[in-house]
């Protein structure tokens, strides 16, 4: 099995609508994406319950991991960039 990993840092905070839009993305796979932020690993589906302890501002260092699809060979790729992508986008305001 591939896993696929990206480090990044968010351009800005993380709220609730972000939260929830990145959640929204998550359903467009089968992939499992996790997402470790100061050494806490969850899982990116449970962020519009827990974005607020994350404590995600501009700077904060994020890694996202894809792994586990199974709809398409590149499918955790496409998972990875189409994610990683958002999140920049949303957090930059």
């Amino acid at each position: 099995m591939t896993m696929y990993y990206e480090d990044l840092e968010a351009a800005g905070p993380l709220n609730p609508d972000i939260a929830e839009q990145l959640c929204w993305k998550t359903n467009e796979y089968s992939s499992k994406i996790v997402l470790t932020v100061a050494g806490r690993r969850i899982l990116a589906q449970t962020l519009p319950l827990c974005w607020n302890e994350l404590k995600v501002r501009r700077g904060t260092a994020i890694s996202i991991t894809v792994d586990g699809g199974h709809q398409s060979p590149d499918e955790d790729k496409r998972a990875l960039r189409d994610f990683s992508e958002l999140f920049r986008t949303l957090t930059a305001g």
